[in-house]
């Protein structure tokens, strides 16, 4: 009997009554529950897109905090899920570099199961240098 062969027969004898297809299960998406977000690095912001699944809106908090210098955003949230009574949550943070971002014009959505915060760049100056101008 092989391996495959076992488990199904552990699985038939705890549940009868249905069996999942794990060959069919599909699932498209690029924040998973072990890399739960996404970076976007665009000209005007930088987008990032994190997996909150189970976790309502009303219950999450998004803070951006300084620790020894360094500038962080928080993420935490928490929901028990009225039908299951399981408990979901979120407890993540993010270094922030405030040479090149807008730390003040952070800004957050959630849809779908994902929160996505926007963060402003800054302008990048350009260095004027002097120069000789030659007289003609």
């Amino acid at each position: 009997m092989s391996n495959n062969d076992f488990n199904n027969m552990i699985e038939d004898l705890f549940y009868p009554a249905f069996d999942w297809d794990k060959k069919s299960y599909k699932f498209n998406r690029d924040e998973k529950d072990m890399h739960p977000y996404s970076i976007k690095n665009g000209e005007k912001e930088v987008l990032i897109t994190h997996n909150i699944l189970g976790i309502d809106k009303k219950d999450l908090k998004i803070t951006n905090e300084s620790e020894n210098g360094t500038d962080f955003i928080l993420i935490k949230g928490k929901t028990k899920d009225v039908i299951t009574g399981k408990e979901y949550s979120v407890d993540s943070r993010f270094a922030l570099d405030d040479t090149q971002l807008d730390l003040t014009g952070i800004k957050a959505s959630a849809r779908n199961g994902l929160l996505y915060i926007t963060i402003p760049t800054k302008k990048k100056e350009i260095k004027k240098e002097s120069k000789n101008i030659e007289i003609l």
